[in-house]
């Protein structure tokens, strides 16, 4: 495998939350060369006056860049487009508490910057952390992971599992593979995505999912702990926002109490 990979090793990766200023919640998320933003905006009123679900609204727009891949067709694109934005949708819907959000929607934005493989579930990341930046509540994080299988390919003469495929091996493996994409919430143990494409036998199929989920749950404990640290930065910030507010305040009590002392002692020289 290209960095000679094991086949069940991911590739390295990039977790970072609040890279967008203006919007209430951001994350980049990198997997190998693969690049994904999201941006998260709202809740805000729903402006469909017709609306008569109790529960809020999840608007997702999922797109890729035009510079994202040089190997994909428009076409093609905008094919994935339809599908990974619908997969994405019903995961994320999943996932947050749109009963706490009555008569409200939040805006979703998913962007590929940069597509080598593994998108799908990089995007349920992506988008999954930058919720959690905006303080939207949810039941879990979604992290998730891709593995192909390549019939026949392993020492043994079965199949071979790939896990994180990057673009260049996805466009060289045989016909016949198999791709399983699955999201997980790591804290409750539930799966929140999963999608396939090819045909998977029983036995491969129980495999590719353990495999998925163990890495997944790598991926999610990586993802509370840059939520957590973000967290941490804000709650510093605001404490020092604090500190220098009753520094101010302290600073123009006492202004004003020496000029009052001031005034008084004028008078008793006046008197």
């Amino acid at each position: 495998r290209p960095g000679a990979r094991r086949p069940e090793e991911t590739r390295n990766g990039d977790l970072r939350t609040g890279v967008v200023a203006n919007a209430p919640g951001s994350a980049y998320m990198q997997q190998g060369r693969t690049k994904i933003i999201a941006t998260v905006y709202g809740p805000r009123p729903v402006v469909d006056r017709g609306q008569t679900s109790a529960e809020g609204s999840l608007l997702l727009d999922f797109s890729f860049a035009p510079f994202a891949s040089r190997y994909e067709s428009r076409e093609g694109n905008e094919k994935r487009t339809l599908l990974y934005g619908s997969v994405l949708q019903r995961a994320l819907e999943s996932i947050v508490n749109l009963e706490r959000y009555a008569k409200l929607a939040l805006d979703v934005s998913v962007h590929v910057l940069e597509d080598d493989g593994s998108v799908l579930t990089a995007a349920l990341a992506a988008a999954s952390l930058a919720l959690a930046d905006a303080k939207v509540e949810m039941r879990d994080l979604a992290a998730g992971a891709s593995v192909h299988m390549v019939p026949g390919a392993a020492a043994n003469g079965g199949p071979l599992l790939l896990l994180d495929c990057e673009g260049e091996e996805e466009r060289s493996l045989p016909e016949g593979c198999a791709v399983l994409h699955l999201g997980l919430c790591p804290a409750q143990g539930t799966v929140c995505l999963l999608h396939s494409g090819g045909p998977i036998p029983a036995e491969p199929f129980e495999q590719m999912v353990l495999l998925a989920k163990e890495t997944a749950e790598k991926i999610g404990a990586e993802m509370r702990r840059g939520v957590e640290e973000r967290e941490l930065r804000r709650s510093a910030k605001r404490a020092r926002k604090a500190q220098r507010a009753e520094g101010r305040r302290i600073s123009s009590g006492d202004g004003a109490a020496l000029g009052e002392a001031e005034d008084g002692g004028i008078e008793g020289a006046a008197a």
